[in-house]
């Protein structure tokens, strides 16, 4: 068993009774809500930053707002960590190439809105951010999905955060409640997955990964690490 897991699993219980003020941006989406439940089993503190209420036990604070008006919250609410799980939605072949005419949007969530909410949690305090990338990100891609992942990566490294745990992913599995899986993404899905056999020693990082392998992987990485900025990607995902 690789080492840092296991250093992980030994110091979860003692985790379990650290109580943390965590919130997390993106619950309803198919990581972030796989971060809920998992956290939801430990002492900590949940505070949810959603664009809708969502069904959740009443231990759990809820903040609905639109990400437009962010800099409107309250800066008082002494948060310790951060994780990040917002994107906009975009279909199979929008990950190749995104429209000029919908690439505004796509950088209005996934690099503004972002920043906005890790800069919101440092002022309140927190001092560890985890945030769901992908796979590839890099500031110089001629790929538009690819660099303003790197981007807002760069973005956050920049904020003085003492903690920061990226993890990139390749393809997400799983299905969002109540939304049913698009007929392509399916068919994509079981290529790939076969594919994803032949994919080995470094091509490992490219393979399917479930949603949830990679909520307690981000979770595990925060826990067993210290300061420092940190990658995970499916190398540790499938240890879960």
């Amino acid at each position: 068993m690789d080492q840092k897991l296991l250093i992980s699993l030994l110091m979860k219980p003692l985790n379990n009774y650290m109580s943390k003020k965590v919130l997390i941006v993106g619950a309803s989406g198919l990581v972030g809500g796989e971060i809920l439940e998992n956290l939801k089993t430990t002492n900590n503190e949940l505070i949810l930053l959603s664009r809708k209420k969502l069904l959740c036990e009443n231990n759990v604070n809820q903040i609905i707002i639109d990400f437009e008006d962010i800099d409107s919250l309250d800066a008082n609410l002494n948060i310790d960590e951060i994780y990040i799980a917002i994107g906009q939605k975009l279909s199979l072949s929008e990950l190749v190439y995104i429209k000029k005419n919908n690439r505004k949007s796509f950088v209005n969530v996934d690099y503004n809105y972002i920043k906005k909410v890790a800069e919101f949690a440092k002022n309140c305090g927190a001092n560890s951010v985890g945030l769901i990338s992908a796979i590839g990100a890099n500031t110089k891609s001629f790929n538009t999905y690819l660099k303003v992942k790197g981007d807002i990566e760069n973005e956050i490294k920049l904020m003085g955060y003492e903690k920061i745990i990226i993890a990139h992913p390749s393809h997400l599995l799983g299905k969002r409640p109540n939304e049913a899986i698009p007929l392509n993404v399916k068919i994509f899905e079981k290529i790939t997955n076969l594919f994803g056999l032949l994919m080995i020693g470094p091509l490992q990082k490219f393979r399917n990964v479930e949603a949830k392998k990679v909520a307690k992987a981000i979770i595990s990485k925060m826990d067993s690490v210290e300061e420092g900025i940190h990658y995970i990607d499916y190398k540790y995902f499938k240890n879960f």
